[in-house]
């Protein structure tokens, strides 16, 4: 199979889709969550943050991250029978991990201090160092929490105050259930399982799926305290007046606005060519609402070869109409 042109991705993909965090792209892949209630024959269920998505069975999810409440959360299953045996080896490579760190001017030691914290889950250990070189005052906290055999998870989160971040990582994790079972309106999904807390501040998702005739599928989530009002479409007809990209030609096979999943937003579906090679890209964001996590700024993409326009395009149909709040079955 053709493989995708790596030029012309890369300027699609800034052209059109731009704001995919970076960040994510580069956290660790991971295997897709198993089909759950809500999903029809032959398709998966996936959650994200506080909604949901079904994708065909083909798709597998290559990455996954999440942020609430300014901590980044990661949720995993044990790979061993022997728990304790497993999280020592996990808290020793992280611990080497950390130490490696560039060391701040004016600091002495990377670990400010390890710790055992009672009262979440059937064990929990965190350490705080100072994790960027570049500002000694910020502090990170990283945890890790044993759930029992439904598995662990990681937490990391940087400031300032010790106290504050303490308070607020327990909290966090205080609220986390396992399983997607009987969602509520305070639902926020990580990977296996999800934080049972209604929005307060600072929510992020991003996910990234690899599916069937080497299409890309990306989604990301952010709240926002400022409702841009150019949306996909809008930056599209800005690029292209501008010649952003020389030698790419853009062919614009469906644009105007769509609804999904009750949020209104601007809906893209082109073909782009360059070199005589060309790639189809489908774009779908909604500016959210002020402060909400109810409404965060949504966008998502997907592109893959030219060719089987009207079966990439039923996919791409198909995924939008079924992308919901997680809540709705």
């Amino acid at each position: 199979m053709r493989k995708l042109s790596p030029l012309l991705i890369a300027v699609m993909i800034s052209l059109i889709l731009c704001g995919f965090s970076d960040a994510a792209e580069r956290r660790s892949l991971l295997k897709p969550t198993g089909t759950t209630k809500g999903a029809k024959q032959g398709m998966k269920t996936y959650y994200t943050g506080r909604f949901a998505i079904d994708l065909p069975a083909e798709f597998q999810l290559e990455i996954q991250s999440q942020k609430i409440r300014y901590a980044e959360v990661f949720d995993f299953k044990w790979k061993e029978r022997d728990r304790a045996k497993e999280r020592e080896s996990l808290w020793t490579q992280k611990l080497a991990k950390i130490k490696k760190l560039q060391l701040p001017k004016g600091k002495d030691r990377i670990i400010i201090e390890e710790r055992e914290v009672k009262g979440i889950g059937n064990w929990a250990k965190a350490v705080s160092y100072f994790g960027n070189y570049v500002h000694p005052s910020l502090i990170y906290w990283t945890v890790l929490i044993d759930f029992g055999s439904s598995g662990g998870a990681w937490l990391t989160i940087d400031g300032t105050n010790t106290d504050k971040m303490i308070k607020n990582f327990t909290n966090i994790l205080k609220h986390y259930q396992y399983g997607f079972d009987n969602l509520t309106k305070d639902s926020f999904c990580l990977n296996h399982g999800r934080i049972e807390l209604p929005y307060l501040e600072h929510e992020r998702t991003y996910a990234r799926f690899a599916g069937p005739m080497d299409i890309k599928l990306r989604i990301e989530m952010n709240e926002t305290q400022k409702i841009e009002d150019v949306g996909v479409l809008d930056r599209l007809v800005a690029s292209l007046a501008m010649n952003f990209a020389p030698g790419v030609d853009v062919y614009k096979i469906r644009t105007g606005s769509r609804t999904v999943a009750g949020l209104p937003g601007q809906e893209i579906i082109i073909r782009g060519t360059v070199n005589d090679v060309s790639e189809l890209f489908f774009a779908w964001d909604s500016p959210g609402k002020e402060d909400s996590g109810e409404y965060p700024e949504i966008k998502i993409g997907l592109e893959c070869p030219d060719g089987s326009l009207d079966e990439k395009t039923k996919i791409w149909d198909d995924l939008l109409d079924s992308f919901r709040p997680a809540c709705r079955r």
